[in-house]
């Protein structure tokens, strides 16, 4: 009985399980959905949400299917060029449905894979994730085609890539001050390099590996951000408002990705580079959502040189919560980024020192940051009030190894002090090994108030009103080195650890105050700002610390009245801006390290070693400059916009002088020391500290010994004309055409008196030459072009396919190196004394030599007429969520004969095409 009676219980179980699990899967539904347009195009990467929490996307086909139990459901379907559409379903069995998606030509407009100017009140460049998408860039430096007058270049990822707005290439050395006044912000946070200290102790090492990746004087390097991560760039290159400072030349805000995604991968292939992105955004909770990304990149300079090499590396997590205080909408983002860079330079293997000799220079990069948005009522003065804090700490190294073997005997001074000392003889051979040691510190916080208000019921106010705190200090340990092996025998430096460097703060207050007012059918847009900044914790004796900067700025707008042309609109925009900009001088500007000059005074050198002896005569030459400011930029522009049923057209002038920028400068001071007759000393009376000198005879040498000080005197005058056209996307081909170029005009000059001392010896005279000329003027510069950028590019939604081919380069580009005046204006002697230069001292026997060589082709020039480079790029959707994109730069190239000196060179010079390609998968 108990048999039967468990047999047919364990039936009744088994059979009442597999009832429920049937009746479990009877319950799930299969929806299926086919996705069309109003032409019975299926269409494909259709986003659909299913109440609010699950997301499908359709196929190629146009299909997309999800099992869902019983139940009803809201369905919303977006497409990029359609309009949006609700679908409400009730699911009480397998499901077919067909919806169809309108044509939003409005939304297909909005397509851009340019830079769209916009149409403000001051010139602006903004850059969508799917113009980036399009451009595929390796770093934000191939975003820089994109603004007017931009031209796509190969990249060269093993070099500093410095920023440039409103400015050709060819900048010489001394005007960096143009790309250091460009302003970095990423979500809202400035990045700031004021204390950026990174510089090779022996700068001609490894064939000059550090001069071309330092960005000690030019600001960030864009090697370092990567683009996977942005969703918008802004490049103002006009005035922006009060609230932004310690800039000169632009601001390029970056706006990063936040929010639930799914999980997105990237992997992009070119003959320079490769590189790979992952990232995926969370939603934790209703009001809270995570974005995690993690990026890395391997380049080289040429695909065979493996002694050149350039590693980026950089993660992120980002966090936007959603809160109320107070009952009002409080919104908090939080940043956690790590950046590390790699400059890694090898000497060729068949060089006798390749197994020794190396450069390397590591930047690390942790920051943490805090933006809190907090929105008031209408009701309120203020109604928007936000509070951003953010902390970087850079952890910075340049390390070197150097071979160093000397021919001979080689003595050395290694005193700190200034005075007589005794040096010492360093070794005929050793490894040198040593390191820059940096770690900048940078906090920062900005205050910033706004709020609307009508006036009269006819002009509506928006003003502005806040605070900015920045603050570096360097606490590195600076140059790190053993002074008996330095890397180079005539070093003028000694170690000095960069933390004991005084920290620098930058505080300003701003305001500014927005005005639109509407006069029938005229509008005006009026904007006057005001930014008071001064720069804290610099002693008194620097002339800055008593100085108070003050920026107005002021913008207008004047719309017309709209004309009516075949019934559409004609919209006319006339725009003006002025503005004072200030960039304060860097941490390495103000406190330069101390030159030490030593001078042999005996050099006595004896087979046996106890009666060797070297003593010098030590000068200490401070550099700081207690006079050095901040440098100052005016500009002014004025710009006319044109729309009309989709058709865009702007043309812009400019004016920038900014006539006081950072360049290092040679002075001259005179020094004297001893030179003993080596003959006279006197081995018998050595001493335990050497050779009794009381009697050896000895003559006092005095010469001009140079030193370099950090000056205002470059002078860097632009002006330029910029210009965008671009049609409607013509529907049936969806193709749109962009004209963009720009006319660059930029004067590079000195205003400060040069100092120079010429490299003769008259007659075998004892020291140096005795005089030390001033000229009127340095190598200046005069560059000048004519860009342009036809762009034609196609894009069909229904299969999610781009291209696009560009035809582009320069009418022309002059390169123009004025007249040297080789006379100079005056000379100092040797008693410190400057006498005005005169004819009689043409003939002189020493003051002659006063006269600079200047080439008979001085001034050089060099004028190109036009070439022509053609690019191409696609993009297309393969399967579901797969994207494959691919481009080739200089497809084909021609660059027209060009002249230098008025002669024609016919040489041909056609660079090699680039091209590569990159997939993304969205998981």
């Amino acid at each position: 009985m108990s048999f039967y009676f468990i047999k047919n219980k364990l039936l009744v179980v088994v059979f009442g399980c597999l009832s429920v699990g049937l009746c479990a899967q009877e319950t799930d539904k299969q929806l299926t959905i086919h996705v069309i347009d109003t032409d019975s195009i299926s269409l494909q990467q259709v986003t659909i949400l299913l109440n609010d929490k699950k997301i499908i996307t359709t196929d190629e086909k146009g299909y997309a299917k999800v099992n869902l139990p019983e139940g009803k459901y809201t369905l919303q379907l977006s497409h990029a060029a359609y309009e949006n559409k609700e679908i409400l379903v009730d699911l009480s069995k397998d499901l077919f449905l067909r919806p169809v998606l309108v044509s939003n030509n409005i939304a297909l407009q909005e397509v851009v894979f340019t830079a769209k100017e916009d149409k403000g009140l001051t010139s602006k460049s903004v850059i969508t994730r799917k113009a980036m998408e399009h451009l595929q860039p390796s770093s934000f430096s191939d975003l820089m085609e994109l603004l007017p007058g931009g031209l796509a270049k190969t990249p060269n990822l093993t070099l500093r890539n410095r920023a440039l707005i409103r400015e050709s290439g060819g900048v010489p050395t001394n005007y960096g001050s143009s790309s250091l006044g460009i302003q970095f912000m990423v979500d809202d946070n400035i990045l700031n390099t004021n204390s950026d200290m990174q510089r090779s102790l022996n700068e001609g090492h490894m064939s000059y590996a550090d001069k071309d990746r330092t960005n000690i004087s030019t600001g960030i390097d864009m090697r370092s951000i990567s683009t996977n991560d942005i969703e918008k760039v802004e490049i103002i290159r006009g005035i922006p408002s009060a609230e932004y400072g310690d800039l000169t030349t632009g601001l390029i805000k970056i706006e990063r990705k936040i929010g639930q995604s799914p999980l997105q991968a990237r992997l992009k292939v070119d003959g320079y580079s490769k590189q790979y992105y992952i990232g995926k955004g969370f939603k934790v909770k209703d009001n809270w959502s995570v974005m995690t990304s993690f990026d890395l990149m391997n380049a080289k300079s040429d695909p065979s040189d493996e002694t050149q090499n350039y590693q980026r590396i950089s993660a992120s997590v980002r966090s936007d919560v959603k809160l109320k205080l107070f009952d009002y909408p409080l919104r908090w983002k939080t940043n956690l980024d790590f950046g590390g860079n790699l400059d890694n330079v090898k000497l060729d293997p068949d060089n006798a020192n390749a197994a020794t000799d190396s450069y390397k220079s590591y930047r690390r990069r942790i920051s943490i940051a805090n933006n809190f948005v907090y929105t008031l009522p209408k009701s309120f003065f203020f109604q928007d009030v936000t509070f951003n804090t953010s902390l970087q700490q850079g952890l910075d190294r340049i390390e070197q190894t150097q071979f160093i073997q000397y021919s001979g005997p080689r003595a050395l001074s290694i005193s700190t002090q200034e005075g007589e000392n005794v040096g010492i003889y360093a070794k005929p051979s050793f490894i040198a090994n040593y390191m820059t040691d940096g770690k900048p510190l940078d906090m920062n916080a900005r205050f910033r108030a706004s709020g609307k208000r009508a006036l009269f019921g006819i002009m509506q106010h928006t003003y502005e009103f806040g605070a900015d705190w920045r603050y570096s200090k360097n606490n590195g340990k600076g140059d790190v080195y053993d002074v008996t092996q330095p890397p180079s025998p005539s070093m003028s430096t000694r170690p000095r650890a960069f933390k004991d460097i005084p920290a620098t703060q930058n505080l300003a207050l701003f305001l500014g105050d927005r005005i639109d007012y509407k006069l029938d059918q005229h509008k005006f847009t009026l904007y006057g700002g005001l930014r008071v900044s001064k720069l804290l914790g610099v002693d008194r004796s620097y002339a800055i610390s008593d100085q108070v900067f003050v920026e107005p700025r002021v913008n207008l707008q004047y719309g017309l009245p709209q004309f009516m042309i075949a019934g559409k609109p004609l919209q006319i925009d006339v725009t003006m801006g002025y503005g004072q900009f200030y960039k304060q001088p860097t941490t390495y500007y103000l406190y330069p390290n101390r030159q030490f000059k030593d001078y042999v005074q005996l050099n006595y050198y004896h087979n046996d070693e106890q009666y060797r002896y070297v003593n010098y005569m030590t000068y200490v030459q401070d550099l700081e400059n207690k006079e050095l400011t901040a440098v100052k930029n005016i500009k002014k522009e004025i710009r006319v916009d044109f729309s009309y049923n989709h058709h865009n057209f702007f043309v812009s002038y400019y004016n920038e002088t900014m006539r006081n920028g950072f360049r290092s400068t040679k002075d001259y001071t005179v020094n004297s020391y001893k030179r003993y007759d080596a003959t006279k000393v006197d081995i018998n009376n050595w001493t335990p500290n050497g050779p009794d000198l009381s009697n050896v005879p000895y003559t006092v040498v005095r010469e001009h010994s140079a030193f370099a000080q950090t000056e205002n005197g470059s002078v860097t005058d632009k002006q330029g004309i910029e210009f965008q056209y671009s049609t409607p996307r013509f529907k049936g081909i969806n193709t749109r055409f962009t004209l963009s170029g720009a006319w660059f005009e930029t004067k590079y000059y000195n205003d400060y008196p040069i100092y120079e001392k010429p490299d003769v010896s008259i007659g075998g005279v004892i020291g140096s030459f005795p005089y030390v000329g001033i000229y009127e003027n340095d190598d200046s510069y005069k560059n000048s072009n004519l860009n342009y950028n036809l762009m034609m590019d196609t894009y069909v939604p229904s299969l999610d396919l781009t291209f696009s081919a560009s035809i582009q380069g320069s009418i022309f580009t002059h390169q123009i190196r004025k007249k040297i005046i080789d006379t100079p204006i005056a000379y100092i002697d040797l008693d410190g004394q400057s006498h005005p230069f005169l004819d009689a001292d043409r003939s002189d026997l020493y003051k002659q030599w006063l006269i600079r060589s200047v080439a008979k082709s001085n001034p050089l020039s060099r004028k190109a007429s036009y070439d022509i480079n053609v690019n191409f790029k696609v993009t297309k959707s393969i399967y579901k969520d797969l994207r494959a994109s691919m481009f080739v730069t200089r497809i084909y190239s021609y660059d027209h004969p060009y002249y230098f000196n008025n002669i024609k060179v016919e040489a041909e010079r056609k660079l090699a095409p680039y091209f590569g390609m990159e997939i993304n998968y969205n998981f």
